[in-house]
């Protein structure tokens, strides 16, 4: 079926077929091969003007032939294939070229058969670009990808930038991984357990703050407190089919079970009830049985919380002469006081139907100070309270409404959190507020109030985190000492005069922090609010000062108590780093560096701890891929964390997760059954994804068309940034859904089926998807829009097109070299270019080419791909269907392809390799994907690997585990090669 591999599978059928020993192999070369390249090859291949570099007349002997095989294989090739020497200049005899062909099959075969599963020397190499990014991204739980500054790691001559062949090192480059490090150490925070790592750089006070906070209010927003969820889920479960029950309804409506217990309880009390009570339960009886009843929930919904607005408690701070009512002792009482009495009803916010109208007040447009919005609040409120009908209740009836309102709020707090103050208006289009703020005037605090969803909805484990996320909130950024110390110079001068202190004569943050200090500044409060004779301002100034006190001596206490553990997770991260447990040298080195930091350096516990993570990223067990094995001469097995890496290297791109070492650590790895199970594992795992990218990538070409800039955008509006982005996503969505599904990897040429988001569903003329440009959805059928497979997506037309035309040459070229995986010389440096547009062409492309076609130095390469080129002349320049070019030509999609066969378009593609190349396209998939899993170029001694993988394939009806499961129990995988030691006197 397929060229190569008539020529290349024959090698392997039979040890014996062309086996030959070193003496028969040199005979024949001196007496048969030679005298043939001199007659009919070195006049064009030799010195330094060979024809495609390829110097024949260099290789003198067996051993250079077998060193530089892969050139000897496209001899090999064009011998058989008739295409050498070419047509126009004498030909051998078919005798002579035969031995030549049966020469080189048995070189090839002897040295496969002699060295059948050598794991080849892989050298020791940096983690290339993509691997540093993804390792860092797994080490750290964040994507910061630092290596965005770095040169592009080059390719080896497989095509792949994971290979120590081709990854070098240099000062500059060595300078750029220490820059990297200090910019990961930069994004370290510590925890009251350990450190882990912010989304951003953590420099600054506010960094801190930030990134605790953000990660509060993520909390609160993922937790189910919509109450037509609720509504919903009650509806669900009364009208049940079935012996659910009331948590397994919970669980499938993604609500809180607790909660919904509660909202269960309520609905369905007895009828009598009366108040919001009563007419939320009308409500709900009167929804129907069956039928979409989700906008009916969301307006009892929007009752049950305009009911609590109106009746939500509202407190004011006590008053103290000589104070202002935004003093923060004060506010805080308020701030409490709010806090406590959530799933509470103010009794002041229900009128008795015989109680003369009330009149609205006068809201406040714009106060002079920020201080003032909190009339302005007090005045909405009322005016609110004033307008709704449902707050009015009949005069005998006041305590039973009274007892409804109290109950309604019990089950429905006024809020569930608060995660924001500070805003003028109520409408946050119009004002933001400033997270988690307690809205102090003239100083940053902070303020936790999440009483109710404490208490209703969240399970024991919630609470606790959430318990774990504030206490972690004052240990990383300190506020509550920040608080105090700005308060106690910018505004403790309200009681004592204080805060005038500036430059040296300002006391240190530590000495305004003491017991003394706060609570001498407590016994001036209360003696300025002892004329007051407030004995509620009296408790909050003592409430508020011993609550500063006990919450600073707590997180001092948090920080001591931590460091021994950050000193734990400084070792635990450098075993993960290093992809294996520290030996006792290890540890006690990384030890004594942070010591030295702390004595000599006298640097803060922080830090050190910070220089000590840069260290272990600078390391070259860090950096490095290294795999462990024996030490001894030739080959041997690598160790169980060796074939962990290697295998996570392979399939992820990055370092073994727990699991992953959990098998190296006790040697279970070591077996092929769990080798294979982990392998599967992992290709379903997300981290696959990167096999798709990095693998794909770069076997098909596309690896950095993110930054393909060759499209005259003027000329082609639509290929904005988000179309390239959709079309670089393509071919990962299908890669990687064949790599986790376990595919079959003929999908990748015949596969009636593809994967498009919004913009790429346009561009292609199919049904719209509704969604943002991250929403992806599978598309079956795609043969009727002229895709399917990754032969006619976009990004292949679009890359091997150069911006104002299409280019039959290279989109034939990526299809034959690699697609299916043939060897073509690079073109003469004297080849004629073809106009640049399209659209000022006198001549359709096809006759242009033609013409091109006639030199005859040009036409035995074109011969082997034009033909694949043009029967995709029905896709412009960007990939778009077409059935005219851009001068107006009508667009001719025949092709006659290599052999004679005759096709057209994209259909007639797929039936040739079908037909005729199918088996090109596995053994080369088969080799790239070997030479990528390897790290290295293949070898002869990988030639009986290839066969095992075609064949794997062909027994597993092509599935692309098949390919991975042989490649992760050979012997080139699972043992590793240690260079021969230096020559005497070298």
């Amino acid at each position: 079926m397929g060229r190569r591999v008539s020529v290349i599978g024959l090698l392997l059928i039979s040890g014996s077929s062309y086996a030959a020993d070193d003496g028969s192999l040199e005979r024949r070369f001196s007496q048969d091969v030679r005298p043939f390249l001199a007659s009919y090859c070195i006049a064009c291949h030799s010195g330094n003007s060979a024809a495609a570099q390829f110097d024949l007349k260099a290789y003198t002997d067996v051993a250079l032939v077998v060193r530089d095989y892969p050139r000897w294989n496209l001899v090999l090739e064009k011998l058989a294939a008739g295409e050498m020497p070419p047509k126009m200049v004498k030909q051998p005899p078919v005798d002579a070229r035969n031995e030549v062909i049966e020469w080189v099959k048995a070189v090839r075969s002897d040295e496969a058969r002699k060295h059948a599963g050598d794991p080849g020397l892989v050298l020791a190499r940096r983690l290339s670009n993509a691997e540093y990014n993804y390792t860092i991204r797994d080490l750290t739980g964040v994507d910061m990808r630092p290596t965005r500054e770095f040169p592009v790691d080059p390719a080896n001559t497989a095509g792949f930038d994971n290979s120590g062949e081709s990854l070098t090192t240099s000062p500059a480059l060595l300078n750029k991984y220490l820059q990297a490090a200090r910019e990961v150490g930069d994004h370290m925070v510590l925890t009251p357990d350990g450190f882990t790592f912010a989304p951003h750089p953590m420099l600054v006070e506010t960094d801190r703050e930030k990134f605790a906070i953000k990660r509060i209010v993520d909390f609160y927003e993922r937790q189910p407190t919509d109450y037509a969820d609720y509504f919903q889920a009650a509806w669900r479960y009364k009208h049940r089919t079935g012996g659910p029950t009331l948590a397994a309804t919970a669980a499938q409506s993604k609500v809180s079970a607790k909660y919904l217990a509660m909202v269960w309880d309520l609905l369905e009390g007895k009828a009598d009830e009366v108040g919001p009570v009563g007419k939320l339960r009308g409500m709900w009886r009167a929804l129907p049985a069956e039928g979409d009843v989700r906008l009916k929930c969301v307006e009892m919904r929007d009752f049950a919380i305009r009911i609590r607005n109106h009746t939500a408690m509202q407190f004011a701070a006590p008053l103290v002469r000589g104070l202002p009512a935004g003093s923060q002792p004060l506010l805080n009482w308020k701030l409490r006081q709010f806090t406590m009495h959530r799933r509470e009803s103010d009794p002041k916010a229900l009128r008795k139907d015989t109680d003369p109208p009330l009149e609205a007040p006068v809201i406040p447009k714009y106060p002079g100070l920020h201080q003032e919005a909190a009339y302005r609040w007090a005045a909405l409120m009322d005016k609110a309270r004033v307008d709704d009908r449902d707050l009015v209740v009949p005069a005998g009836e006041v305590e039973r409404y009274q007892a409804a309102f109290a109950r309604f709020a019990s089950v429905f707090p006024d809020v569930f959190y608060v995660k924001e103050r500070g805003r003028y208006f109520p409408d946050d289009s119009q004002d933001k507020g400033r997270l988690l703020s307690a809205g102090y005037h003239n100083v940053m605090g902070y303020w936790r109030d999440d009483a109710p969803l404490s208490e209703l909805i969240l399970d024991e484990p919630g609470q606790k985190e959430l318990n774990r996320l504030w206490d972690e909130f004052d240990f990383i950024a300190d506020y509550t000492a920040h608080t105090w110390v700005q308060y106690y110079f910018n505004q403790s001068g309200e009681v004592a005069g204080k805060g005038a202190e500036s430059g040296t004569l300002r006391p240190s943050d530590k000495e305004v922090s003491t017991p003394q200090v706060i609570f001498e500044l407590r016994d001036a409060y209360l003696a300025k609010a002892a004329a007051s004779n407030n004995p509620v301002a009296d408790e909050a100034i003592r409430y508020h000062f011993q609550w500063v006190n006990d919450t600073l001596r707590r997180v001092e206490k948090m920080r001591a108590d931590a460091e021994p553990r950050h000193i734990d997770a400084l070792l635990k991260f450098a075993g993960r780093a290093y992809r294996r447990p520290l030996v006792p040298a290890e540890r006690e080195k990384l030890l004594g560096f942070y010591r030295s930091l702390r004595e000599k350096n006298s640097l803060s516990h922080e830090e050190a701890i910070r220089d000590s993570v840069v260290s272990v990223l600078m390391s070259p067990k860090f950096a490095y891929r290294i795999d462990a094995g024996g030490t001894q001469q030739g080959a041997q097995p690598l160790s169980s964390y060796g074939l962990a890496s290697r295998l996570s290297y392979f399939l992820w791109s990055s370092m073994p997760d727990e699991k992953l070492l959990a098998h190296a650590a006790d040697g279970s790895l070591l077996k092929s059954d769990t080798l294979v199970a982990e392998a599967r594992r992992m290709m379903t795992d997300d981290r696959a994804r990167a096999l798709a990218v990095e693998f794909g990538g770069n076997w098909l070409d596309f690896r950095r068309f993110e930054e393909h800039n060759a499209v005259d955008r003027d000329r082609f509006p639509s290929f904005t940034n988000d179309l390239r982005e959709a079309m670089f996503e393509e071919p990962i969505r299908f890669l990687g859904d064949v790599i986790r599904r376990n595919g079959s990897v003929l999908d990748l040429l015949y596969g009636d089926y593809t994967f498009v988001n919004p913009v790429l569903a346009k561009h292609y003329g199919m049904p719209a998807v509704t969604g943002t440009p991250d929403t992806w959805v599978r598309v079956d059928g795609a043969g009727q829009y002229g895709r399917g497979g990754v032969l006619p997506m976009a990004v292949f037309l679009t890359q091997n097109a150069p911006g104002l035309r299409t280019s039959p040459v290279k989109r034939g070229y990526w299809v034959v070299r690699r697609v299916l995986g043939e060897t073509i010389p690079p073109p003469p440096a004297t080849v004629p270019e073809l106009p640049h547009d399209e659209a000022k062409m006198d001549l359709p492309l096809r006759e242009m080419l033609a013409k091109h076609r006639e030199n005859p130095a040009c036409a035995a390469c074109h011969a082997r791909f034009d033909s694949f080129g043009l029967a995709f002349e029905g896709y412009g320049p960007i990939g778009e269907k077409r059935t005219h070019d851009l001068a107006g030509h009508a667009v001719d999609t025949q092709a006659v392809f290599p052999g004679g066969a005759k096709g057209e378009g994209f259909a007639g593609v797929q039936t040739n390799i079908r037909e005729h190349r199918q088996n090109d396209f596995l053994d080369n998939l088969s080799r790239k994907l070997l030479a990528y899993a390897l790290g290295r170029s293949l070898m002869l001694s990988d030639e009986a690997t290839v066969e095992q993988m075609r064949s794997a394939l062909g027994a597993n009806n092509y599935r692309f585990a098949s390919l991975v499961e042989t490649i992760v129990t050979s012997p080139q995988f699972v043992n590793k090669r240690n260079p021969d030691p230096p020559e005497k006197g070298r």
